[in-house]
């Protein structure tokens, strides 16, 4: 009788928390609560000073929380490059295809050079050479650590051989392992990374793994001969994969109705032998380019423009101290991005600057991230990433001597250099 009447109690108790439990989920929750604005990415303390000006109007404000994302409802990315685009109506493409349009790869051939001294493995002597010719036939080029370090998102292979145990080296006191040729393996694993950037915050930079390839062997016969093969045998693996690339992202192109003006143009390779050719055309004598550069302030400006017509914008492309795209100045951008593709023979060198009204290491980092906004800006625009080439020097190039308005906004500038066909 009386486990009876606990259980009724027990059971209208659990009643009246049921019902207090669907009243607080059918309240309609507080915007102010609920919906965090997301946090927009600090500063960096030492800012270019901003001079006066009107205002610009504002952009429309498009908001993408976690909680839209949840319930299904439409959302849009808080920032893109191009018109806002929808929440799960992204156009996603197999990672292979961005190795479309690569023209150089760092390697870090000398660090496996480097690795197998210690362990007397002896490589094939030339072995540095022949991953730069087998580059270089594909029309790829060996980046050094001096251009990756210099310039953010390049492209980098990693590779990591593991050597079979008896090769030590050993410690002091430490035994020996000996050697045994039915229980002996080596190994190596190559990733490829570059750089990449979200649809949900494009000023932010990661690093994207879009290949990887493994090998090994339990032949210990020969592991200097083994892992020099393998070196080259992964170089050929993954210059097959970008001609892939290449491919696949024509045929995209054609299943969207686009057409790529620079598809069928091979590059020319770079003699081994000679690789301070390439170098030569990437930075051309003052000879080849323009002789005096045109200063363009206002769209109308961009009528002057002619194939080799070298150019200097001064009309406040990027607000002080940011690195995005100004809306009401884009219009400059998208003249010289027509006239790039209009002018397919032609290579085109894009620098971005900064003046001197802050400290040398966050003028480097802002004028990086400007060439990356130019780039991203031309890409969408339609332009191939290989006619043209990025550079940036912060404050090390000024134009214009001096600490007035004048001085820091000519200095303050994007120049873009033609490269004339040989």
């Amino acid at each position: 009788m009386f486990s009876k009447y606990l259980l009724t109690v027990l059971c209208t108790i659990l009643s009246m928390m049921t019902l207090n439990v669907n009243a607080e989920e059918a309240k309609p929750s507080e915007p102010a609560k609920t919906e965090a604005k997301p946090a927009k990415p600090s500063e960096p303390t030492k800012t270019e000073a901003k001079p006066a000006k009107a205002a610009e109007p504002d952009a429309p404000e498009i908001k993408q929380s976690i909680a839209s994302s949840v319930s299904g409802k439409p959302g849009f990315y808080a920032e893109c490059s191009k018109t806002p685009l929808e929440v799960s109506k992204e156009d996603y493409q197999p990672s292979s295809i961005s190795l479309h349009g690569l023209t150089g790869v760092n390697i870090n051939i000398d660090d496996v050079i480097k690795s197998a001294k210690p362990k007397n493995v002896k490589l094939q002597k030339d072995l540095k050479e022949a991953v730069v010719k087998r580059l270089n036939d594909a029309g790829l080029r060996l980046l050094s650590k001096e251009e990756m370090e210099k310039t953010p998102g390049q492209p980098e292979m990693s590779m990591f051989p593991s050597f079979p145990k008896h090769l030590g080296p050993f410690k002091p006191g430490e035994p020996r392992i000996e050697y045994n040729p039915q229980c002996c393996s080596a190994g190596i694993w190559t990733s490829f990374t570059q750089g990449a950037t979200t649809l949900r915050d494009p000023t932010l930079n990661y690093k994207l793994g879009t290949w990887g390839q493994g090998d090994n062997t339990t032949d210990c016969s020969d592991v200097g001969g083994w892992l020099s093969k393998a070196v080259l045998k992964t170089v050929d693996d993954f210059i097959a994969a970008k001609q892939k690339a290449d491919k696949d992202h024509k045929e995209w192109l054609t299943k969207q109705g686009k057409t790529d003006t620079k598809a069928d143009k091979k590059t020319e390779p770079v003699a081994a032998s000679k690789p301070v050719e390439e170098k030569a055309e990437v930075a051309p004598k003052p000879e080849e380019a323009a002789a005096k550069p045109i200063e363009i302030r206002e769209t109308n400006d961009t009528q002057k423009l002619a194939c080799d017509t070298a150019i200097l914008l001064y009309a406040e492309i990027f607000p002080t101290a940011s690195a995005s795209i100004s809306a009401a100045k884009s219009g400059i951008l998208g003249k010289v991005a027509d006239n790039m593709k209009a002018c397919p023979q032609y290579r085109y060198r894009v620098e971005t600057h900064s003046d001197q009204r802050s400290d040398d290491e966050y003028n480097e980092v802002l004028s990086a991230r400007r060439a990356v906004a130019i780039r991203n800006y031309l890409v969408d625009k339609g332009v191939e990433e290989e006619q043209f080439d990025l550079r940036f020097y912060g404050e090390r190039k000024p134009l214009v001597e001096g600490n007035t308005a004048e001085a820091w906004a000519a200095n303050r500038r994007v120049e873009i250099t033609p490269i004339k066909p040989k």
